[in-house]
């Protein structure tokens, strides 16, 4: 092949990458959708880590008051998220309080091709 023919194949195929991942960027609903079922997997780790033995007995009430208050996360999560948005790719910051176990999170999560990744957490 010739030089110009290899740079054409490169750049048609850098720009099919690039329209992929513009595409399947994922929206901040995506995201609230994502982090509001991992905050609450977050909580219900610490209800079955409750001190001196009790997390048998604390456990089942813990985990159904995480669950009814999920509705409750999902506007203070999107008031506690910063999105930097890349268009090929989001980058995003949640830092928020679960009262009910007392539990602060922060999260940094890479949104791309439709999934997230979580690069720091507590």
């Amino acid at each position: 092949m010739l030089k110009w023919q290899i740079g054409l194949l490169v750049i048609v195929a850098g720009s099919g990458l690039a329209g992929v991942m513009a595409l399947t960027n994922p929206s901040r609903a995506a995201y609230e959708n994502y982090a509001v079922d991992r905050i609450g997997e977050l909580a219900k780790d610490k209800c079955d880590r409750a001190p001196n033995g009790l997390g048998v007995f604390i456990q089942g009430p813990c985990r159904a008051a995480i669950e009814a208050y999920k509705p409750e996360l999902r506007p203070i999560l999107a008031a506690a998220t910063i999105r930097q948005n890349w268009i090929l790719f989001s980058i995003y910051r949640s830092n928020i309080m679960v009262p009910i176990v007392n539990l602060q999170v922060q999260v940094e999560s890479i949104g791309i091709f439709d999934r997230f990744f979580v690069y720091k957490t507590p």
